[in-house]
């Protein structure tokens, strides 16, 4: 039953409880891409984001990385994240991006963990329990300069810089906004944005600043400020489509369960509807929505989404499964046979590629990969 699982060397599955695929993370490609970051970054501290569980890689696979390599600050979503943050950086500085919501005050006084104040009614709670602790402690404002996501507005930070209580009994260690189109480097938006946040900190105490995410560091020194926030880039996405300095971090592997011949007329996977045109070989590879790899990224008509053998580009042809896809193998004369590794994500499938062909962008391919995956750090 097993001998064609020859070892992963000769690119066939090693491990037959390794049934759905295989998930690489290039630990010495997330340095690479952090220290590119960090260079672009200037004089500016490069903080990592690492939502969504390191964007979807894990905590334990990347933070060790970072760290050494000089990262000391960290962006999470929420409490949850930042607890299990603090288990693998018990020195870095922690920021929340959704703020504070009048809860946990102990947790994040025990853990050092600073909420990113989004409004006058998260300022005020804050303050509060400070109060009520009688300790000062640090948080982040963030304000809004267009985004229309979370932030105080020009009217919340002209009513801080009128009521000097509101500044009592905590500490302001940074002033943050977010970008809306530095993936679009001409977009009006990003100097508009950047006026407003120099005209909106000047109402502001003096603290370190921070405007830019991945994006954002590529728009140049102007946007960099204090200290930049970088996520996508670490994991090999690129932020704009001209940048070609990062490498690919995540390597993902399904494997042949089995190969067929089909005939003109044919069709293959659900709904019937890609019709062969011409006798072809096709392969059934291990992997599926289920895990992440999304069902918009196979198509019935060209041009199809690509995955690869041995640096062979192989069609993903039809409907992906929950569980299952398909490719078609008939121009490829190496030998191909059950257990053989196919790389759907990688240095020849590349991320941005993968996900524009489904429809969407890096960050959802990357965070949405499931947990069946045998998931290797080299």
């Amino acid at each position: 039953m097993t001998e064609f699982l020859n070892d992963i060397s000769t690119n066939t599955v090693s491990d037959v409880s390794n049934a759905m695929g295989r998930l690489e993370i290039n630990r010495s490609a997330l340095a690479h891409n952090y220290e590119t970051m960090s260079q672009k970054s200037g004089t500016a501290r490069t903080a990592a984001v690492v939502k969504a569980n390191a964007y979807g890689l894990g905590l334990e696979n990347v933070i060790p990385t970072l760290i050494s390599h000089g990262c000391e600050a960290f962006f999470v979503a929420n409490l949850v994240e930042a607890i299990s943050l603090r288990q693998h950086a018990p020195k870095a500085d922690i920021y929340i991006f959704n703020g504070y919501t009048g809860e946990d005050i102990d947790v994040f006084k025990s853990e050092k963990i600073f909420p990113c104040l989004n409004s006058l009614h998260q300022l005020i709670l804050w303050q509060t329990e400070c109060q009520k602790l009688g300790v000062a402690l640090p948080a982040c404002l963030n304000i809004d300069t267009g985004f229309n996501r979370l932030g105080l507005c020009e009217a919340d930070i002209l009513t801080l810089s009128e009521t000097n209580d509101l500044w009592n009994g905590w500490t302001l260690n940074l002033i943050m906004s977010h970008l809306a189109c530095a993936d679009t480097p001409t977009h009006p938006m990003n100097q508009a944005q950047r006026e407003r946040f120099l005209n909106m900190t000047a109402m502001l105490p003096p603290a370190p600043r921070s405007l830019a995410n991945s994006a954002g560091v590529l728009l140049g020194a102007d946007f960099h400020f204090d200290l930049t926030r970088c996520g996508i880039s670490l994991y090999g996405g690129a932020p704009q489509s001209t940048d070609t300095a990062l490498e690919s971090v995540v390597s993902l592997y399904g494997y042949i369960l089995q190969i067929k011949e089909v005939s003109k007329g044919d069709t293959v996977g659900y709904g019937a509807a890609y019709i062969v045109q011409s006798e072809q070989k096709i392969a059934i590879v291990s992997v599926g929505y289920a895990d992440g790899f999304l069902r918009s990224t196979g198509h019935a008509h060209p041009p199809y989404a690509l995955a690869h053998i041995n640096g062979h580009p192989t069609p993903i042809i039809g409907r992906i499964s929950m569980d299952l896809l398909a490719i078609d193998i008939t121009s490829i004369e190496d030998q191909i046979e059950p257990g053989t590794m196919v790389e759907l994500l990688g240095k020849t499938s590349l991320i941005d590629a993968v996900a524009s062909q489904a429809g969407t962008i890096s960050y959802e391919l990357l965070t949405g990969l499931g947990n069946r995956y045998k998931r290797i750090c080299l």
